[in-house]
């Protein structure tokens, strides 16, 4: 027998409710994997970046280092060499006025 327009609206609305209740769960479940993803890619990315910044912070201590005791050992050489660089930053300055 066929349904009476009461029963139909009726069934139409619990089909509507149970779409929605599916689409919510859905939602819900890709927000939450979406979300772990990220604090995953967030985690590796600060893993990566630690360790290149403490291989840089190494590699400019070492040249730190490197150039005191150049500094140290050739103190004319070094202090001839600034005045040089300086003499030609003010030619080049000069030049550009």
């Amino acid at each position: 027998m066929a349904e009476s327009p009461r029963e139909l609206v009726n069934d139409l609305k619990s089909t509507g409710r149970q779409a929605v209740d599916t689409g919510k769960s859905l939602y819900g479940e890709a927000k939450s994997e979406i979300k772990s993803q990220m604090s995953d890619a967030r985690s590796q990315m600060r893993s990566e970046w630690a360790d290149r910044y403490e291989t840089i912070k190494h590699k400019a201590q070492d040249a730190y280092e490197t150039s005191e005791d150049f500094v140290k050992d050739h103190p004319i050489a070094t202090v001839l060499g600034a005045a040089a660089v300086g003499f030609v930053a003010g030619m080049i300055a000069r030049r550009r006025h």
